[in-house]
């Protein structure tokens, strides 16, 4: 069994790939999100489904393409962005394409 900093089991890392890349895009907002789950004594998957927000906005950022953002970071060419967080991205620009045109 392969053990070690060096190693990375992606059967278990394919569950929190989008906190890695998370950590990968934005160390800070990582970092003050784990800080602040930890010190109120959530679990992890609070913390896991919290660090799908921040991707989401980085997401619209940039035109909703998620795949381009995993693409453009040396850590995360490896990874397929996960199915979830492209949903998440599909429903929330569904959503403000649709909150705009009820808009004008």
């Amino acid at each position: 069994k392969k053990a070690g900093a060096s190693y990375i089991n992606k059967p278990k890392m394919r569950h929190y790939v989008h906190c890695y890349a998370l950590h990968c895009l934005d160390e800070d907002t990582s970092n003050v999100l784990r800080r602040a789950f930890k010190e109120r004594g959530e679990n992890v998957g609070a913390w896991r489904q919290a660090c799908y927000k921040p991707l989401v906005s980085m997401a619209a950022r940039q035109g909703w393409d998620i795949d381009a953002i995993f693409n453009a970071h040396p850590r995360l060419t490896i990874w397929y962005a996960p199915t979830k967080l492209r949903q998440l991205c599909h429903a929330e620009r569904s959503n403000t394409v649709g909150s705009a045109t009820v808009t004008t």
